[in-house]
């Protein structure tokens, strides 16, 4: 994964010890490790003009998504959408619905929460089905945009 994302992975993995203060000690989340994350396929750099040259990480499993990219008239300011997969869902389907529709031009794009425009790069994926806390992903989810708004530039909101 590019460095310029190191803030926001050092960010979320600061949250996710503090979320883990909840928790039983045995059920702690896993942290993301920078350097080995798209070995080990948690994350996925998105390729522009080739829609089938990449997947979606943790595709068929339930968790918490992550989408990162730079903002389209300001290369230098980073974007991150957290996004959810929890009950019928998948993170795949979830990550399908956010990009299928720049299938077609292979360029993939989002709207920030002002309507900045935002180049994707990068997702990344916390697949909590394999340690059986599916049903963490609302709150971790939630948990994650309440603490991370006021200090990343969050592409979504709570409530959307």
């Amino acid at each position: 994964m590019d460095k310029r994302f190191l803030p926001e992975i050092n960010a979320i993995n600061e949250k996710i010890v503090a979320f883990n203060q909840y928790l039983n000690p045995k059920y702690k989340l896993p942290v993301f490790d920078f350097d080995r994350m798209i070995e080990q396929k948690q994350c996925i750099k998105i390729v522009h003009g080739n829609y089938k040259a990449f997947g979606f990480p943790n595709s068929a499993k339930r968790g918490v998504y992550f989408i990162f990219g730079h903002e389209k008239t300001n290369e230098a300011k980073n974007g991150l959408y957290i996004g959810k997969a929890s009950f019928r869902s998948a993170i795949g389907k979830r990550l399908y619905t956010r990009f299928t529709h720049n299938r077609e031009s292979g360029f993939f794009e989002m709207n920030g929460y002002h309507n900045e425009r935002y180049v994707l790069d990068y997702m990344a994926s916390i697949d909590l089905d394999s340690l059986n806390m599916a049903f963490l992903a609302t709150a971790l989810e939630e948990y994650l945009i309440s603490e991370l708004k006021k200090s990343l530039n969050l592409l979504n909101g709570t409530g959307n």
